[in-house]
């Protein structure tokens, strides 16, 4: 346990888009009717990581993510850049769709 409470104070925050970024006054989020499973390019201070996660909302330049953050066992949601996402490939949806 100790361990795990030294990871959580340790790990770097994760950094996502800011309200100013997003101009959500002048720019309306859209949610999608059911989440999307996509690759997104997330940021922490010291890196970058891909990960797999689901779209939940978009505007036109940043998309809405939702992803499970393994190592403290959370869910996160927050906004990138539509340009760090791309959605996951079809075949791999169903693969990974028959593996669960």
């Amino acid at each position: 346990m100790d361990q795990r409470i030294e990871e959580f104070v340790m790990r770097e925050e994760l950094i996502m888009l800011t309200a100013a970024e997003l101009n959500l006054e002048n720019t309306r989020p859209i949610d999608f009717p059911e989440p999307r499973r996509v690759y997104a390019w997330i940021r922490y201070p010291s890196k970058a990581i891909r990960i797999q996660a689901h779209a939940i909302a978009y505007t036109k330049t940043a998309v809405k993510i939702r992803f499970f953050e393994s190592l403290i066992m959370i869910q996160r949601e927050g906004w990138v850049w539509l340009s760090s996402v791309t959605p996951v490939p079809d075949n791999e949806s169903e693969e990974k769709g028959n593996a669960g």
